[in-house]
């Protein structure tokens, strides 16, 4: 049997939610519940994300901690939001899956697990593919997407966001050869 992560019950889910994700994907995504609102998975989402941004900012300084932890809640929750969006609209547009954008954001949010140990230099980068990976198994086995279905779902966001960095990467070229534009130098930024 497995134990759901409950805002209510913090210290007696967190561990149970984060061993169940990161051991067995595939059974603890099938035997995941209906998501009801965003506040347990924005709860456990910003517990995940507090981690390594409390690591970063100790190791950087009272001043980075001040900085790095509300933006990486910020941006994080927002950048999981507008994840699950995409998710929950690509599976029921393509998938005929009934899969709503709360059960997308909790899904994304249980797949936040391996992001704590994103602070570590190598192990940060294995950290954010088995967040890719475990966001794949969420929507195989919780919102019973096929396995081909929910990669192109999740490769397609990719392959938008790459193209978008190289169209925005050959117009700055554009602007800098041909403008004679000057990009501030970030040395004198502080």
């Amino acid at each position: 049997m497995h134990r759901f992560f409950s805002a209510e019950q913090i210290g007696d889910t967190l561990l149970e939610a984060f061993k169940g994700v990161m051991t067995a994907p595939n059974t603890y995504f099938a035997a995941m519940p209906e998501a009801r609102d965003y506040r347990d998975s924005l709860m456990l989402l910003c517990i995940y994300l507090a981690i390594p941004a409390l690591v970063i900012g100790i190791l950087s300084g009272v001043i980075g901690t001040i900085i790095i932890l509300p933006a990486s809640l910020l941006f994080g929750a927002i950048g999981t939001w507008m994840w699950a969006i995409y998710l929950g609209w690509a599976a029921r547009r393509f998938c005929s899956s009934e899969l709503s954008t709360v059960d997308a954001f909790q899904i994304s949010a249980y797949s936040s697990a391996p992001l704590v140990f994103s602070w570590i230099p190598v192990i940060g980068m294995i950290a954010w593919m088995s967040n890719l990976y475990l966001n794949w198994q969420g929507l195989v086995s919780h919102a019973r997407i096929s396995a081909g279905a929910a990669l192109l779902i999740i490769l397609a966001a990719f392959f938008i966001m790459a193209l978008s960095f190289a169209v925005l990467a050959a117009v700055l070229i554009y602007a800098t050869a041909h403008y004679g534009v000057q990009f501030p130098d970030p040395a004198i930024w502080f």
